[in-house]
């Protein structure tokens, strides 16, 4: 029995055995490391910190005037291009008017759209004053130290109205007395000097007179049917073209009239003569052919000889006083600031720009106009030109602005017309400067 178990327990043991060595086990190799290759891009992030300031918006200004030659344009938009360097929060636009400039102004006025500022000529910015267009600049002036005895009086004068400035004068010109040097020094003449009057100029006249060469007289003293010259003779006769309201016109006063026979003595005794006599419209080319030997004009003729006729030697003095003393006229233009403006301060910034003393110098020394400001009569520039001096020192003796009120485009034409009809029709003076008179008279109604 025993040994019977002891048999099985053998057995077991090795179908157990055998069971074992039968199994066949496949076993996987344990993979080795491999090395995987791969292209990574690797961004560093910063994180930079910075305030940034968020400017306010600009203030706008608009200025316009009438387009003018190329020159002198650039040489505006140099000095608004200066401004707003040194005042960033103000932006500024320039917009030149071109063809009819008053209409356009008017018509903007009209509706609304006008510039902020914009030129206003003497000869009618009293309209746009008197109808409210106009922002008084007094208390303006007087927040930045502006007087107006810093400008030439008879200039600041002549944009005020009831007390109050209405514009600031960016430049002027008056009439001086150009002759001719070498017909000068032909004749045996001393040149003529500020303190010439009626009488010089009438001997200087019949002296230079030279009518032998029938192709080419020379005059001594040009005389146009012009309205922008004779009135100097009435101021100069003691006369007004208008009365202080300029509610009616002296034309046909005694003053006037006398002095209109002095104007158109020179022709009559053929010592002077108009520009048409000679073919030309304009006295002033007439002078630097050397055809008149004096004539009146401003300070526009400085450049136009420099550059039409460089060979003319020159020189010009005040006009000669007459009877009644100095007289001369201003023509003038200034800036003037809507009253419709949003941004009076701004405007009025720019505009105090533009006639400081520092721009007007600028402009002085371009040649292209003569400043408003009184403390630039004694500048280098002036000591060192002479001719454009006598037009500057003119301003101050008996000149009057280029004005004769709400008819003064009437005013012009009726004086035009009756010089016209005593130099070419031989009307006698008196008849003529009465029939423009009434004529007057008439468009003031």
């Amino acid at each position: 029995m025993h040994r019977l178990i002891k048999f099985l327990i053998i057995l077991t043991v090795l179908a157990l055995g055998l069971s074992a060595c039968g199994q066949t086990t496949t076993q996987q190799p344990t993979p080795e490391p491999q090395t995987v290759r791969e292209t990574v891009t690797v961004r560093e992030t910063v994180t930079v910190r910075e305030t940034v300031v968020v400017p306010a918006e600009k203030i706008e200004v608009r200025v316009s005037g009438w387009a003018s030659s190329p020159a002198e344009t650039a040489q505006l938009e140099s000095l608004l291009y200066r401004f707003s360097v040194e005042n960033p929060d103000i932006l500024v636009k320039y917009e030149p008017i071109t063809g009819d400039y008053k209409q356009v102004l008017l018509t903007s006025i009209a509706s609304g759209t006008e510039p902020d500022i914009f030129y206003v000529d003497i000869f009618w910015w009293l309209e746009l004053a008197a109808n409210d267009a106009l922002l008084p600049l007094d208390d303006l002036m007087a927040s930045s130290g502006v007087s107006r005895d810093d400008f030439i009086p008879s200039l600041i004068d002549a944009f005020t109205y009831e007390g109050k400035t209405y514009g600031i004068p960016k430049d002027f010109n008056t009439l001086g007395m150009f002759y001719n040097k070498d017909l000068f020094d032909k004749a045996g003449l001393a040149y003529p000097t500020d303190d010439w009057t009626w009488d010089d100029l009438r001997e200087a006249a019949a002296a230079l007179t030279d009518l032998s060469d029938p192709n080419r007289p020379i005059y001594g003293f040009c005389t146009p049917p012009d309205p922008g010259r004779f009135p100097v003779f009435v101021f100069q006769n003691g006369g007004m073209v208008m009365n202080s309201d300029y509610s009616d016109t002296m034309l046909d006063s005694e003053p006037a009239v006398k002095a209109a026979e002095f104007y158109t003595s020179f022709r009559t005794q053929n010592i002077g003569a108009l520009p048409s006599d000679l073919g030309e419209g304009w006295q002033g080319t007439l002078f630097g052919k050397g055809q008149c030997a004096m004539v009146y004009e401003g300070g526009w003729l400085i450049p136009y000889l420099r550059d039409q006729f460089p060979n003319t030697k020159y020189g010009v003095v005040m006009p000669p006083a007459g009877p009644g003393g100095e007289g001369n006229l201003i023509f003038t233009v200034a800036w003037g600031v809507s009253a419709n403006t949003k941004n009076p301060d701004a405007a009025w910034k720019v505009v105090n720009f533009l006639t400081s003393e520092a721009s007007q110098k600028t402009v002085l020394e371009s040649g292209f106009a003569l400043p408003s400001r009184q403390s630039l009569q004694n500048s280098d520039y002036l000591k060192n030109n002479p001719n454009s001096a006598a037009i500057f020192n003119g301003s101050f003796f008996g000149a009057r602005p280029f004005f004769w009120g709400a008819a003064g485009s009437d005013v012009n034409d009726q004086m035009s017309k009756a010089l016209e009809r005593i130099f070419k029709e031989n009307q006698p003076v008196p008849d003529a400067m009465k029939q423009a008179a009434d004529a007057i008279r008439e468009a003031l109604r």
